[in-house]
């Protein structure tokens, strides 16, 4: 399907962005280290079993879930539909927490996504990251081919708040000398994009390649990260 530029998002010369879930994705070879198990699960099964939590994960965002619950919960579902047995569960569920401090779960990049964001660099957008995360997200960035495109990152544990509060995509606008007035935020979780990029001013374009938002009325809606630079008259 051709996408058609969007008129306000065409004027707007700074692209704030999402990392988990926009940028990069889970780190199988990582996820199957961490579980350690006789019979690894394979790519497909994973995709299956993520698709499905990520349903129930914007859910519980959106009755305010956060921190470690949702982690806890997100993989918790992970676990269970690629056949690790319940008893298993908090041991690997530990496994997991402190492989994502070491060097990051989520450090694949998602299919497309450099060249988009390379697209997007070199038609002149301003491109920076504000992302919920741990402290290492800057690093998996890097370490996925996206840090000489990105001006700065802005990680929630290193400045002390959390989308959807709008003081952290304020930080990414101090630091670019920019006002919202500039910006458009892209993402895939409404009660943590959609809303704190509405609260701090600002247009969202909702990520959502499952087609699980159709809800979502406050942003514009895409399926793929693809279709971004065309909504964007690139």
């Amino acid at each position: 399907m051709r996408v058609a530029p969007h008129a306000d998002l065409t004027r707007r010369e700074i692209v704030l962005l999402d990392a988990g879930g926009t940028l990069i994705t889970l780190d199988y070879d990582e996820l199957r280290r961490a579980l350690a198990t006789a019979q690894p699960p394979n790519d497909a099964a994973l995709d299956a079993a993520e698709g499905r939590a990520r349903v129930w994960g914007a859910a519980a965002a959106g009755r305010g879930v956060s921190g470690r619950v949702l982690w806890d919960g997100y993989f918790g579902r992970i676990l269970g539909e690629v056949g690790v047995p319940v008893r298993a569960h908090a041991a690997a569920l530990e496994t997991l927490w402190r492989a994502h401090h070491e060097r990051g779960l989520w450090r694949r990049p998602i299919a497309g996504a450099l060249d988009v964001v390379a697209r997007l660099h070199a038609a002149g957008r301003r491109l920076a990251v504000v992302s919920n995360a741990e402290g290492q997200v800057e690093q998996d960035l890097v370490a996925a081919g996206f840090g000489a495109y990105l001006e700065t990152v802005v990680d929630s544990h290193r400045v002390g708040v959390a989308k959807p509060d709008p003081r952290i995509f304020a930080i990414a606008l101090e630091r670019l000398g920019a006002g919202a007035e500039q910006a458009l935020y892209v993402g895939d979780v409404p009660a943590y994009d959609v809303a704190g990029a509405r609260a701090a001013g600002m247009p969202a374009v909702l990520l959502d390649p499952w087609g699980i938002h159709a809800d979502v009325t406050d942003a514009v809606r895409i399926a793929s990260l693809s279709e971004l630079p065309a909504l964007l008259g690139i």
